[in-house]
This record gives structure tokens, sequence and C-alpha cells, in this order.
């Protein structure tokens, strides 16, 4: 296996080249190819397969793919899906997006096969280099790729200057977790029965000392802890959580009176500000856009 690095964190210079928030049927297919920046490829919901030389991974709900330029790479859907793909650079002058839709090179299953995956180091300050894996889990990565999205799809006064802010605010989003999930990292697994407990019961109104007391924990030291580990407060991360189940069900069709119920909402006004705020779109406005 191969490895590359790609420099210091405090030295990227990030632009979208573009952004596309879609669906797939089962059997589309991407590749086998090379594409001349670097790509994230997040999904939503369904299942896709990621192809690296001989090697294959599986991607589900919330699971993330990761590649360079002149990397041979295919993704084909297995089930239908609903993804973000991310074209972007690391380092450019200009914020303004290059579609890198003429500069992509299909290649052929024999160079798909020979070559061996890289693993993506990034240089972080008073730490060692950062491993960015072909292939992980991050499923917090919904709400600022929606942004992100958004943002490119409006084309605003600015808005490659926007891109690029929330560019950098999705790298340094994917550091801090990664640099959570290192194996010498214990912070995060004392506060995984809160983390749990929320993904599976969002519907309750969960109180600090609930979930302090589910970790074992002080309710001041476990407040401190689980934002140190999740980067928001336990309030905000019950919120994003039930607002990323909310736009499953608003996908269903399920009306807006039985979905603030189901996430326990006693006040549609009070659910649709959530809704707004995570996402910068109402509940009808992302119902919209998704049809």
């Amino acid at each position: 296996m191969d490895s590359y690095q790609l420099g210091s964190i405090y030295e990227i210079q990030p632009t979208v080249n573009f952004i596309g928030h879609a669906e797939a049927a089962a059997g589309i297919a991407w590749g086998p190819r090379f594409i001349p920046d670097y790509q994230l490829f997040h999904i939503v919901s369904g299942e896709a397969e990621v192809y690296y030389g001989a090697e294959h991974y599986v991607l589900g709900p919330g699971d993330c793919t990761f590649y360079g330029p002149q990397v041979p790479h295919k993704l084909v859907v297995i089930r239908p899906v609903v993804y973000f793909s991310l074209h972007f650079q690391l380092r450019h002058s200009s914020p303004e997006p290059q579609h890198p839709a003429y500069n992509i090179q299909p290649c052929s299953e024999g160079d798909l096969l020979q070559h061996t995956k890289l693993n993506y180091y990034l240089g972080i300050p008073n730490h060692e280099p950062l491993l960015i894996p072909p292939v992980f889990s991050m499923p917090a990565l919904e709400s600022i790729m929606l942004r992100i999205a958004n943002e490119y799809r409006n084309e605003q006064t600015g808005y490659a200057i926007v891109l690029r802010a929330l560019l950098t605010e999705l790298i340094a989003s994917i550091v801090r977790d990664r640099l959570a999930a290192r194996p010498h990292s214990l912070e995060r697994t004392k506060v995984d029965p809160a983390l749990r407990a929320i993904a599976m019961h969002p519907e309750n109104n969960w109180t600090i000392p609930q979930l302090a007391a589910l970790c074992g924990y002080h309710v001041i030291y476990f407040s401190s802890l689980f934002k140190k580990c999740t980067g928001v407060s336990p309030k905000q991360y019950l919120i994003t959580e039930r607002i990323r189940k909310a736009k499953s069900y608003l996908l269903g069709g399920e009306k807006l009176e039985t979905i603030a119920g189901k996430l326990g909402y006693t006040s549609i006004h009070y659910f649709s500000r959530n809704f707004k705020e995570e996402t910068g779109l109402s509940p009808t406005e992302f119902k919209q856009q998704e049809q």
C-alpha cells in the first residue's frame, strides 16, 4: 500500500470544483476512470461499492470514499443511493470552481487491477501526520455537504469565497473526527453510551444529567468531554440527529405533524426552525428540492 503526503493543513487553499447532490439507481457505475482533482463521495442512503485495484469496499449510509488525482477507481451502485459527490483541489490560488468533467479520463479494468490504493496523510501541527483513509464513516458530514451544495447551486455574490470557507470547515471536521478515532484516543469511547442512546431514541428529550448518567460521569465533566469528542454540545448533537432522521421521513412522504411528533417536538414551528437552522432550508423547501 502506497502513501501520499498532502502537506500541512495550514498550507492548504482548498477550492470546490463541483458538488452534486443526487440519487442513483442500482447498477449505475462511474469508472473505471482517472480524475484530475480530489473527490469525496458521501453516501446518505442506500449502498454502493468502490474498487481500488483488486480491493473493494461496500459503502453504506454515512460512509465516505476519498481519492485523489490519477488514482484509478470505480464506483458501482448496489442499492439506490442518495449521495454527495464533491470534487475539489487542496491548493489553488483562485477559489473559482473549475469543473473537472473535461479532464476525467476512462481507464481499463487492467489499469484498475494493477493499482495499489493510496493512504493520504495530512500534516497537523503538534500531531503525527494524520491518516485520511480511502474509506471511512462520518455521518455528520451530511449537514455541511448540504450547505456546500446549496452555495454551489445558487451562485450568489461571493459564492466562491464562501465555498472555500465551507470546504475548509469540512476538512477541519474530518481532521477532528479522525484524530478522535485514533487508537490511542479513548475519550470518544467514554461518551459512546450517550451517542448510541441519542441515535436509537432521538425522540427523547434527553437532558445532560440523563446522558451523563448513562456514561457514569459528573455532569460538568461529561459536558466538556462530549463537546471535545463531537465538536458540539449534547443539545446540538440531539438536534442534528433529529434533523437527519427528519430528512428521511420527509423523503418518505410523511406529513410535518407526524414527523415532528415522532422526533419529540411538541411544536411544528420549533421543528421547522431547527430544520432550517441545520439545513438552510425549510422542511417544505427541502422536500421540493429533493423531488
